[in-house]
């Protein structure tokens, strides 16, 4: 039997969008998998699309709250050993699932995996399904806080173990405003579960690149990752004194990063320096990791072959 997944979307205002994300699912859940879609108050057509899809998706309603409670409300009824979370305007690519359930198998039922994510943007053509793969290249590390590569984390890429997003406390009780860099502070405080093994090749995630992206809203970017790093500051992220300079090197990379990058090369010179300051020590480490990692050896990754069953879609959901 494969393993049982939940799918959790969330959904503001993307009628369009999200029946292409919901699309590329069907194809490859089976009877054991389940799909939460979560209208979160949204004023267009969503709510109608949902509901064409009947019993194959199970769509939830709630007000205008933000994506993070919207998944948290997913969460708590899902009924999945592995919770998959997907961003409405994103694409899980034929076959993800399966190698989702290649990797489980192969490492054990880990409590951390990380997809692999390609990108198209909005207008183009959906990415073209190809063959399906022979084998899944991976890298399987400690935990998330041992990576020795940069990751581009989206909510999209994460597959966490059920019992490993309860000890991880779930997720915040954030708003529509201030949901930003959820993603990260969720495998900061998924951090110490281990192993956590990051997919990488074939890709499992198609990521959707338009204007309207979380990341173009700079003021509430820069107040996210200064959340986060008062956060770490206050002790509540899992790992303690020792796993501190990774933690460090992790929040002072993101806002380095989204600093010059989306801040002061675009002309937004104030954020980027109000971000600098509020995480200097972390930058610091950051800079610091980045220059070591030149010295260090890198993880080699494990071939796993791949040879997927037929999917049964004749799903409990259908």
């Amino acid at each position: 039997m494969s393993i049982r997944f939940s799918v959790l979307i969330p959904v503001y205002n993307r009628a369009r969008e999200v029946a292409e994300t919901i699309d590329s699912l069907l194809s490859q859940v089976t009877a054991e998998d389940e799909i939460f879609v979560i209208d979160d108050g949204s004023t267009d057509r969503t709510w109608q699309v949902l509901e064409s899809y009947g019993t194959r998706i199970k769509p939830l309603r709630q007000p205008n709250q933000g994506p993070e409670v919207a998944r948290k409300r997913a969460a708590a009824v899902a009924q999945g050993e592995y919770l998959v979370f997907l961003d409405s305007d994103d694409l899980l690519l034929p076959g993800a699932l399966a190698i989702y359930d290649r990797v489980i198998r192969a490492f054990d039922f880990p409590p951390l995996i990380i997809g692999a994510m390609t990108y198209f943007r909005d207008g183009e053509p959906l990415p073209a399904a190809t063959a399906m793969p022979d084998t899944v290249e991976v890298l399987k590390y400690q935990d998330y806080l041992s990576k020795d590569i940069p990751v581009h984390m989206s909510n999209s890429r994460i597959v966490i173990r059920r019992t490993a997003f309860d000890r991880a406390g779930g997720l915040r009780e954030s708003s529509a405003a201030t949901f930003l860099t959820d993603d990260f502070d969720l495998v900061l405080r998924a951090g110490t579960c281990g192993p956590c093994i990051f997919v990488r090749q074939p890709n499992t995630v198609a990521y959707r690149k338009h204007a309207s992206g979380a990341h173009r809203n700079v003021s509430a970017m820069k107040d996210g990752i200064l959340r986060m790093a008062r956060t770490e500051r206050q002790g509540l992220y899992p790992g303690g004194n020792e796993r501190c300079a990774a933690r460090y090197a992790y929040i002072g990379g993101m806002a380095a990063s989204f600093a010059y990058r989306h801040c002061w090369r675009k002309g937004f010179r104030g954020p980027a320096l109000k971000l600098l300051a509020g995480t200097a020590p972390m930058v610091a480490v950051a800079v610091g990791n980045r220059f070591l990692r030149w010295f260090r050896k890198r993880t080699a990754p494990t071939v796993l072959p791949f040879s997927p069953t037929p999917v049964n879609t004749t799903s409990a959901n259908s």
